[in-house]
């Protein structure tokens, strides 16, 4: 009898693995495909950042530089330049965003009348696309007929030019935030619905003000929360493109270029292929190392604590 359970037992050991094997089998097309979609464009983007290839002139695709792209990326000024735009971008924005959602979060976990459509209305920014987006606050921002020049005259206050050299940043950050601060507003929504409604009733109960459960007992929990939706804004915000792109075109000058927009308009106005993939490169790399020791935090937060 116990020798047959053994040989069953490896029967069903032998027909699981088989099974999956089986499976696996199907999902080799689709990884196939997945590998050919993504090595595909790295391995010919890789190729062209080492290479003079600017479109204007025959025969430069063939032509290797080698390193002498990364060399030029990392000695220009404007890359700098723009890198500084992007950080400031990124880090104000993701700043902003964050305590205006913790603000919004707070508000609508709070039951009034007409939460529901007001939240709904809340979402609305995120749905919009971002080129309609830089389109609509291009119309506010507008000296003679925006919105925010006009209300400033209603209070006697002069006009001022939102898209000149000293506002443009904070412009293009203003914009952003009214965008993405209800995505942080849903992320901290969902993290105050897990709270310990117990523990809150605890305190209250023992005469903590609203205020002290806010800071004691509403933030500590939600600091997980802060750090994932913070990651995910800040990895995006690196490769921001269209937001400044249709609002302001990287100007006046270079005050709102961003990385991407510097390599957009080296690629596709100066036509040096071969420069805008080695810079495509860099930037990847800076987004990398900005990303790993925020992912790495995240995993060590999700790890479980204690054990056996």
């Amino acid at each position: 009898m116990l020798v047959q359970g053994h040989a069953r037992a490896g029967r069903q050991d032998r027909l699981q693995r088989l099974h999956v094997a089986g499976a696996g089998l199907f999902l080799i097309p689709a990884g196939l495909a997945a590998v050919l979609v993504l090595a595909t464009p790295f391995a010919l983007s890789a190729y062209f950042s080492v290479t003079g290839w600017m479109l204007t002139v025959a025969g430069s695709r063939g032509r290797f530089v080698w390193l002498g792209n990364y060399v030029g990326v990392l000695t220009d000024r404007a890359f700098w330049g723009a890198l500084g735009v992007t950080l400031t971008y990124t880090v104000v924005g993701t700043a902003c965003e964050a305590g205006l959602g913790l603000v919004l979060a707070l508000v609508f976990h709070q039951s009034f009348a007409g939460r529901g459509v007001l939240r709904t209305l809340m979402i609305l920014p995120m749905v919009l696309t971002p080129a309609v987006v830089g389109m609509f606050w291009r119309l506010l921002y507008d000296d003679n007929y925006g919105i925010y020049n006009y209300a400033l005259s209603l209070i006697g206050l002069p006009h001022v030019s939102w898209l000149s050299r000293s506002m443009a940043l904070p412009s293009v950050i203003l914009m952003d935030v009214w965008e993405t601060s209800p995505f942080f507003m849903l992320v901290l929504l969902a993290g105050l619905q897990t709270q310990d409604k117990e523990t809150v009733e605890a305190a209250r109960i023992d005469g903590a003000s609203g205020w002290q459960i806010t800071l004691y007992l509403t933030l500590p929990h939600l600091l997980p929360y802060i750090a994932i939706a913070a990651a995910f804004r800040g990895i995006a915000a690196l490769s921001e493109f269209d937001k400044a792109y249709m609002l302001t075109y990287g100007g006046p000058g270079a005050t709102t270029t961003t990385m991407s927009l510097l390599n957009y308009k080296l690629g596709f106005v100066a036509f040096n292929m071969g420069r805008t993939s080695a810079m495509s490169w860099v930037i990847a790399i800076i987004t990398l190392v900005v990303a790993t020791p925020l992912i790495a935090y995240l995993m060590r937060a999700a790890r479980p604590t204690g054990g056996t």
